[in-house]
């Protein structure tokens, strides 16, 4: 395989004089510090490799990225955390353009240089220490590193050995998505070996957080070359790095058994657990909390970060001396047009199984349709149920109206903040992004804290993927069919943390049967799209949606064919949907003036409103891939822009 180009980014790195002591822990006076004396102890090469963990997480995308005006509502229809950046919304628009710099580039590949400094060293070291732990952490981080890189980009030049301004490699070209997966999986392969079995829980990288991610990496690369090929990838003369494959290469068949095998090896290694209040009055709201858990005082169960088995890897925050530094909570769960997440649409909401057969809401024996506002809330799963702002309900919210250990134990701990009115009534949904829904995952109640102040742990990667992984990738096996035993070591363990029935291989036909009685149309629903589904649910705000569409090839079904819809506003009848609140009640819930998008007819005659139209969408096969910046392709004319761009 090629090991071509030195970035021409990390080259500017080089030359700002950046010294490479400055990446290691000041074990020893910086004066007496050079790469030549250093990497000498076991020590200093744990100390080098703590310096590669960089998992990319809210620190990193608002400090390190400008990233933050996603200014178009169409932006929410990927996932309301997809932290690529604006660059998705400009895709879905169609609107996507070369940039002059993009700092994902710049940061991945100085990351790399860390990852290749230890790595190289460790080659040249003649000591006795064992320091294999320390080399299985930079191989990781590289592949963490790789695959970010592959995702935005696909192929990029790949770099293992660390060059020089005078390296005869510095501007070479780019090599293909299919050389850089094959790189992943060797430092994968190499890094499952090296370390250490899970232990601490603390965000360290471990032999089961390498194979969880392995397992990712293979999911990933077996969809995407089973339903995208080579359709991104470009001729690598004219456009694109081109398609060649490494001798070996596996196939999408290999790859996908080796990522459910993975995975299986994960969930029966007794080192995690799902996260979970079962049997107690916290039960259908904890789920909210696994992801806002910093201590004690910030869930009603008591709960704090060393109780989380649930996260394989992790960005482990502290309020003390390491915060997220980011306003999560205000620009995030209250603002239905918050760029980093806010609300979601009416199809999201469709999607959450129901309690009695574990199936989506038109699918299922639980349809009451919309006759209330709230109805769309009625026996349904608690990854809905905990995670939204139910209209009429109340909770608390960070800072004067927040809860802490005393309150949250009272009889009245969720009395604390009334839920305004969500749908439109006198502002511009252009203005506002209303779609009468509210995300409140990673927001915070934490009493007296203020905006920037939440710390905690960003999820890379938990438990719960992994039994994703593991019922996508049997499933695809299967031709999509999977085993009832496959669901139940998997989905239907999900299930019974979120209170809903567990589903087999009747619920496809009984999930049809319901729609066509539901709708009067014929129900086309798949096991597949079950399964799919769920990674939905699951997941929303992990930086996962808009991946997942690409590797299934459906993004542009999905954006151009599809209008953003906020709440239902009438029934099939004609009438009304029933508001939920007193301030005014007997009123419409809704104004038509500012429905500036109009309606849309949903399968069982009820009305929604339109908050961004597919006709903005205009999403493309090549928009599956970000360009280069093009401050890369001036000074280096070897590597060439990808199709489209």
């Amino acid at each position: 395989m090629k090991k071509i180009l030195f970035p021409a980014c990390c080259l500017a790195l080089m030359l700002s004089a950046t010294s490479c002591t400055d990446y290691f822990l000041d074990l020893e006076p910086t004066d007496t510090q050079t790469e030549a004396n250093y990497y000498k102890t076991a020590a200093q090469f744990q100390a080098a490799a703590y310096s590669t963990y960089s998992f990319y997480a809210f620190r990193d995308l608002t400090e390190k990225v400008n990233n933050t005006n996603y200014t178009h509502t169409i932006y929410n229809t990927w996932d309301p955390n997809t932290d690529m950046g604006s660059s998705y919304s400009d895709a879905a628009k169609g609107t996507l353009a070369a940039p002059t710099s993009d700092a994902y580039w710049s940061i991945g590949y100085a990351k790399i240089r860390k990852c290749n400094v230890v790595i190289s060293k460790a080659d040249e070291y003649t000591g006795t220490e064992d320091i294999s732990a320390s080399v299985g952490v930079a191989k990781f981080f590289r592949a963490y590193q790789y695959f970010w890189l592959l995702q935005r980009f696909g192929g990029v030049p790949i770099v293992t050995d660390v060059l020089s301004s005078s390296s005869e490699e510095t501007y070479g070209g780019r090599n293909s998505r299919y050389e850089v997966v094959a790189q992943i999986l060797a430092d994968l392969d190499d890094a499952i070996v090296k370390l250490p079995n899970e232990s601490a829980y603390d965000g360290s990288v471990t032999k089961q957080g390498a194979q969880a991610f392995k397992a990712r990496v293979l999911l990933f690369e077996g969809t995407w070359e089973k339903y995208v090929g080579t359709t991104t990838d470009g001729d690598g003369t004219s456009s694109g790095a081109g398609s060649a494959k490494p001798a070996g290469y596996p196939s999408v068949e290999s790859m996908l058994t080796e990522a459910a095998s993975l995975a299986e090896t994960v969930m029966n290694s007794g080192k995690y657990e799902l996260m979970s209040a079962a049997g107690t009055v916290y039960e259908p709201i904890a789920y909210f909390y696994i992801f806002n858990l910093e201590d004690a005082n910030t869930n009603p169960m008591g709960w704090t970060k060393s109780d989380n088995h649930e996260f394989i890897l992790q960005v482990a925050y502290d309020h003390t001396s390491f915060r997220s530094n980011k306003n999560l909570t205000h620009a995030y769960g209250w603002d239905p047009a918050s760029t980093i997440g806010g609300g979601t649409d009416l199809k999201w909401m469709l999607m959450a199984p129901c309690t009695h057969d574990g199936l989506p809401y038109f699918y299922s024996q639980d349809f009451k349709g919309f006759n209330k506002m709230n109805d769309i809330y009625t026996n349904r799963d608690y990854r809905l149920t905990s995670q939204m702002l139910i209209p009429g309900q109340a909770y608390y919210t960070m800072g004067t109206y927040g809860a802490d250990a005393t309150t949250y134990k009272s009889a009245d701990y969720v009395t604390c903040f009334d839920f305004p009115n969500p749908m439109p009534r006198n502002t511009s949904i252009t203005a506002v992004g209303a779609t009468g829904y509210s995300m409140r995952k990673m927001t915070s109640e934490r009493k007296d804290y203020g905006d920037t102040e939440e710390s905690y742990n960003y999820p890379v990667l938990r438990l719960a993927e992994v039994y994703l992984i593991y019922a996508e990738a049997k499933c695809e096996l299967g031709n999509g069919s999977i085993s009832d035993a496959d669901l139940d070591k998997s989905i239907n363990r999900l299930h019974a943390r979120a209170g809903v029935a567990n589903i087999n291989n009747a619920s496809v036909a009984i999930a049809n049967a319901n729609y066509a009685r539901n709708t009067g149309k014929e129900g086309t629903l798949t096991m597949l799209d079950l399964i799919r589904n769920e990674r939905a649910i699951e997941l929303i705000c992990e930086n996962q949606r808009g991946f997942d569409l690409m590797r299934w090839g459906i993004a542009e079904e999905t954006f151009n064919n599809n209008n953003h819809l906020g709440m239902v506003i009438k029934n099939a009848d004609g009438t009304d949907t029933e508001y939920v609140g007193a301030d005014i009640a007997g009123s419409p819930c809704w104004t038509e003036s500012v429905l500036i998008y109009g309606t849309e007819t949903l399968p069982d005659g009820s009305v929604a409103y339109i908050t961004c139209p597919k006709s903005q969408a205009h999403m493309s096969r090549n928009h599956y891939l970000n360009p280069l910046p093009t401050n890369q392709i001036q000074l280096n004319p070897a590597l060439i822009q990808n199709p489209g761009f």
